[in-house]
């Protein structure tokens, strides 16, 4: 099931998948070609056992999954057994008991999904978040170049473009708080720099920061010290 071309299109933006098998040794020691295995490496080069029909999980990431929670909901003692879950509670919200098309699948997430959202708001489409996280990577990038009047740019541009969801403003959130971080560090830096008569070079770098702190509890403090360079 989790191979049909139909369902995978549909749980890319609308499941996180878990799944369980039990007796997948037995399965490779037999050959059963729904345990075939080949060779490949991981991100290290180490030589790893992937599966066949599941590419890019290896042997050792299912058995894995028999010692989690994903384990304990099929007490029926048959298969195949699937089980909707709610991600918030990760209690079974329904299942379904051996064999069954893509589309009863489909049909059953689109069901369970609207009451969740009805509960918990409009869910996060993985397109979406991936953008959120990759455009968090660039900022923190930013923040350990000592770009910060980029990183407060970007963030804004951020926090703007994801302000009617919630969560994904949440995740924005504390990106722009790992960088007024940075800001009031450098602004330490900075003031030190006075501090010592080293006006002329604090100026320099306080111009574009006041100005890109405009708007921010930081603002105030960068003007102060701005001022401070010129009255000098």
């Amino acid at each position: 099931m989790l191979q049909n071309k139909k369902y995978i299109k549909f749980a890319d933006d609308n499941t996180v998948e878990v799944m369980v098998l039990s007796r997948l040794d037995e399965g490779i020691e037999k050959e059963d070609k729904r345990a075939a295995t080949y060779k490949g490496k991981d991100e290290n080069g180490n030589e790893i056992e992937l599966l066949v029909g599941y590419p890019n999980l290896t042997v050792e990431d299912i058995k894995g999954m028999l010692s989690t929670k994903a384990g304990s909901y099929n007490n029926t003692g048959k298969i195949p057994y699937t089980a909707i879950v709610n991600p918030h509670t990760l209690e079974e919200m329904e299942n379904i008991k051996g064999g069954y098309g893509a589309g009863t699948l489909v049909d059953l997430v689109k069901e369970k999904k609207k009451e969740l959202e009805k509960e918990h708001g409009k869910s996060i489409s993985r397109k979406d978040l991936e953008k959120v996280k990759k455009s968090s990577a660039e900022i923190h990038e930013m923040i350990d170049a000592g770009d910060l009047t980029r990183a407060l740019s970007d963030c804004a541009k951020l926090e703007k473009s994801v302000a009617k969801s919630p969560a994904l403003l949440e995740m924005a959130g504390k990106v722009a708080a790992d960088v007024q971080t940075a800001c009031a560090k450098q602004l330490d830096e900075l003031e030190a720099q006075i501090a010592r008569g080293e006006t002329k070079d604090a100026a320099k770098e306080l111009g574009p920061l006041a100005r890109a702190l405009k708007g921010t509890p930081l603002e105030e403090r960068a003007n102060t010290l701005l001022e401070q360079t010129k009255a000098a």
